[in-house]
């Protein structure tokens, strides 16, 4: 049996999302159909918000919704002690151990020289 063409798109639009598998999707697509209609408009309004408010912070190219990211208007921050960092994500385990009091550049992928990808390319 074939999926009806809305929850075969809403099934779809999650399958490309990174770590979630076909039986993922699939679970997820019936979940936001079990929710309340609120509660969907408020998913997708966050959704919307956030592709539209974050951006990258001008000095460490971290996410924020600022000129300047919080660590980066932290004046209390080590500036000359620069920890560079993949994504994000690296940038968050580092703040969770709350023992590096320097400041942060986000890359956003991988330097690999020897792939061609360098400063310029990444």
């Amino acid at each position: 049996m074939r999926m009806i063409k809305p929850l075969a798109r809403l099934y779809e639009q999650l399958r490309r999302l990174p770590g979630i598998g076909s039986k993922t999707a699939l679970r997820l697509a019936y979940h936001v159909l079990d929710m309340s209609k609120e509660d969907v408009a408020e998913l997708a309004q966050a959704l919307l918000d956030a592709k539209q408010s974050i951006h990258y912070c001008s000095r460490c190219f971290n996410l924020c919704d600022s000129e300047l990211c919080e660590i980066c208007q932290d004046e209390g921050r080590d500036q000359t002690i620069i920890c560079v960092v993949e994504q994000p994500q690296d940038l968050m385990a580092m703040e969770k151990t709350q023992g590096f009091k320097g400041v942060y550049h986000v890359l956003h992928g991988v330097l690999s020289p020897l792939d061609g990808i360098g400063a310029g390319t990444a």
